[in-house]
């Protein structure tokens, strides 16, 4: 299902004024790792092909249903190559933003906030496909595809799903192709229509109230990764 409304569109440039959620983050094979990178390789924003990250941002990781660590703690993040699907999730803390300043800090003490926040990502890489890539580890918001996507090839459309803690998430903002697609229904879906051969980065986005006297917000984003090599659905 696609569900379009009017103040997406709006709604996403605010999440994306938030410096946590203004570049992607992929996971990239090399010399039989997978490497966790950030920057802007992947889309049409401005700002650097790939800017550091402090490694401290890594909460927990899973290879399908296990629990998994990075084969290093240093930066850039590394972990086994071999895992057909690899959920991570990440977090750089929190935010305060001020007239003079946005500082990577809780706000707490701090004079003349505007806003704040906890930012939470996670990303889903899938490397193949089977049916049970489909179904939600169950913990925080993951987007993931309904069907195989590795079948399609730019002009389809795939149905992607978005859960909340295992459950389908009605009404969230979905991001593709550096646009907001839309939100997703009642069950959690939404239709997009592949747009490119190569890397697709699709990107769910909740914001929701905190009230753990640190932060005013957090906010989340899911991002599912897959590749589509140019020729290979020919």
């Amino acid at each position: 299902m696609h569900r379009p409304l009017p103040p997406l569109t709006l709604l996403l440039a605010c999440l994306l004024s938030f410096p946590a959620l203004a570049h992607d983050l992929w996971l990239e094979a090399e010399k039989g790792a997978l490497v966790l990178y950030q920057g802007h390789r992947h889309s049409a924003h401005a700002g650097s092909d790939q800017e550091p990250y402090d490694p401290a941002i890594f909460q927990s990781a899973r290879c399908g249903s296990a629990p998994a660590q990075p084969l290093s703690r240093s930066y850039p993040l590394r972990f086994a190559g071999d895992c057909p699907r690899l959920q991570l999730s990440l977090s750089s803390g929190y935010w305060t933003k001020t007239p003079w300043e946005t500082r990577n800090t809780p706000k707490t003490g701090v004079s003349g906030v505007l806003k704040s926040w906890r930012s939470e990502e996670g990303l889903t890489r899938l490397g193949r496909w089977d049916s049970q890539m489909a179904l939600p580890v169950g913990e925080g918001l993951e987007v993931l595809p309904a069907g195989d996507p590795f079948s399609l090839k730019p002009g389809e459309k795939l149905t992607v799903r978005v859960f909340d803690g295992g459950k389908p998430a009605a009404g969230v903002a979905v991001a593709y192709g550096d646009n907001t697609r839309g939100s997703t229904g009642p069950d959690g879906s939404i239709n997009l229509r592949l747009r490119h051969w190569g890397v697709q980065l699709i990107t769910a986005s909740r914001d929701t109230p905190l009230e753990d006297g640190k932060a005013d917000r957090l906010v989340r984003s899911a991002t599912l990764q897959f590749e589509l090599p140019q020729g290979a659905a020919q």
